[in-house]
């Protein structure tokens, strides 16, 4: 089924795809955008959106999808389900619904990398918040990822549900944050060096100065932008930043 949001022009085509995930009855919905043929091979993005308060959707990435289109690359952009649909119950089964998510993004990959005249040397994934999260886990394992660029994600995953969801404290918290060891993702930003990207906000309730440390240790080499003024929502500088990160990371061709 293909979609015509109102924002789209007539040279770009979104098509809404559904995603079968191998050992799963949940299937992953996205959105697919292409431009017109512009000649020669074209390079990928994966898009992975926040749980926020605004585009809290697979439409929080849309407009940069759009305006990459017409520049010979095919985005995806799929929608979240853990911890969108169901929320945190403070068991292991909240690992294996991690784990879970992992394998959507990743079957979006696969989806992403079997698209005609995709460049497979040229695959970016960028998150917020949590699809950041699962974008750092998905770029370290998958080598068909090539850039990343996380905004404003937490270093593990029990502190925002333990904060948000179950209200743990103490030993509690302790040992329901335990339950992930292994895949906190501060862990799994070490491969791509400097084709890397953090984006942070200054004003984020969210994220605190502890975590933006912890990921620079984690990967000194990775590109870091610090916006004093932004919420955790980010804004429009650092969205120029990100389209400039991509268009070095891609090789894109000028508009």
């Amino acid at each position: 089924m293909s979609a015509t949001p109102a924002s789209v022009p007539t040279n770009v085509t979104v098509v809404d795809v559904t995603l079968p995930v191998p050992g799963q009855d949940h299937t992953a919905r996205a959105w697919l955008v292409t431009g017109e043929d512009v000649g020669g091979s074209r390079a990928g993005v994966l898009w992975l959106h926040w749980l926020g308060h605004l585009r809290n959707d697979r439409g929080e990435f849309l407009s940069q999808a759009v305006e990459l289109a017409s520049r010979g690359v095919v985005s995806l952009l799929p929608a979240g389900f853990f911890p969108w649909v169901p929320d945190p119950d403070g068991t292991a089964a909240d690992v294996q619904r991690v784990r879970d998510q992992v394998a959507a993004h990743r079957a979006a990959l696969d989806h992403l990398v079997a698209q005609p005249w995709l460049d497979t040397a040229r695959i970016a994934v960028v998150g917020h918040d949590y699809g950041g999260m699962y974008g750092a886990l998905l770029a370290e394992a998958d080598e068909r990822v090539s850039a990343l660029a996380l905004q404003c994600v937490d270093a593990a995953w029990g502190n925002w549900f333990s904060a948000y969801w179950l209200g743990l404290e103490g030993e509690k918290r302790d040992d329901y944050l335990a339950l992930f060891d292994g895949l906190d993702p501060v862990d799994h930003v070490g491969r791509l060096g400097d084709r890397m990207l953090f984006q942070w906000a200054g004003h984020d309730t969210f994220v605190g100065p502890e975590v933006v440390t912890a990921y620079a240790a984690a990967n000194p080499k990775a590109r870091s932008h610090h916006y004093e003024s932004a919420e955790h929502i980010l804004g429009d500088m650092a969205t120029v930043d990100l389209m400039a990160f991509l268009d070095e990371m891609l090789g894109l061709h000028p508009e």
